[in-house]
């Protein structure tokens, strides 16, 4: 089921959503990260706004924060978790994964943009190893038209 953009801007509405981010501030995004934001992701971000609605506290701003996480975007988190972890060396952060929402406790969804149909990856930095990672059987669309509808995210496997 493709996702209801009308119904997502409505939702969006209901939370403190950022105004939506241009597409030369895309550009300069992509610039940052090395790599293109997805269609699908610069649709919301561009078209909803720049963090702020979706699932919990929303999502990240895409290159500044939000009312929830004003020192937090979807750049800086990135550009952080690929510098590694001076305190554990075996710590890689996937090429491509943006962390795009906050559970609290520092679980993060993500997406996946090295793969084309944009799969949610759950990282818990609390489990040891390459278990922090973990798919959760969801597209981005998916996932998004499943919380307009009503599910709990965070129970989906």
């Amino acid at each position: 089921m493709p996702l209801d953009l009308q119904k997502l801007k409505e939702a969006a509405r209901k939370q403190r959503v950022n105004p939506p981010i241009s597409e030369v501030a895309v550009g300069d995004t992509e610039c940052a990260l090395g790599f293109p934001i997805p269609a699908q992701l610069r649709l919301l971000y561009t078209e909803i706004g720049n963090g702020g609605f979706g699932p919990r506290s929303g999502f990240y701003g895409l290159n500044s924060g939000t009312e929830h996480f004003p020192n937090e975007s979807v750049v800086y988190l990135y550009t952080l978790f690929r510098q590694g972890d001076s305190e554990d060396p075996s710590f890689y952060w996937p090429y491509r994964l943006l962390p795009i929402l906050d559970w609290g406790c520092e679980i993060r969804s993500c997406v996946d943009c090295s793969t084309p149909s944009l799969p949610i990856i759950r990282h818990d930095p609390n489990v040891p190893g390459t278990e922090q990672f973990r798919r959760e059987n969801l597209d981005l669309e998916t996932w998004l038209q499943a919380w307009l509808d009503g599910l709990d995210l965070w129970k989906v496997e």
